[in-house]
């Protein structure tokens, strides 16, 4: 894990006024992209289905959480640092749906 923490630097981050009861102004934190860690062995194909089921999900996750509406395919392919950090499966799903060539 520490290895993994080393590669995701959060970095600043403004929460939208709103966001939470009683909230009226935006707060300037720190942040970074939500990321679903795996373990070695995990087949292609059920992080494959992993990635499909949360694209697929994206447009409702996008109207119960505004900052939802950043938890997209494409944004998981350009966060990463490196693309060998992002599960082959899940690759695959994105090159399939032209988020990464």
């Amino acid at each position: 894990m520490p290895k993994a923490c080393d590669e995701f630097r959060p970095s600043t981050r403004t929460v939208p006024a709103g966001s939470y009861p009683g909230q009226d102004a935006p707060i300037r934190s720190l942040g970074s992209w939500s990321f679903i860690m795996a373990r070695p062995g995990l087949s292609d194909d059920v992080a494959y289905r992993v990635a499909k089921a949360l694209h697929l999900a994206e447009a409702g996750i996008a109207r119960r959480l505004p900052q939802g509406k950043e938890t997209t395919a494409a944004n998981t392919a350009a966060a990463a640092p490196r693309p060998e950090l992002i599960h082959p499966g899940v690759w695959r799903y994105l090159i399939e749906i032209g988020a990464r060539h």
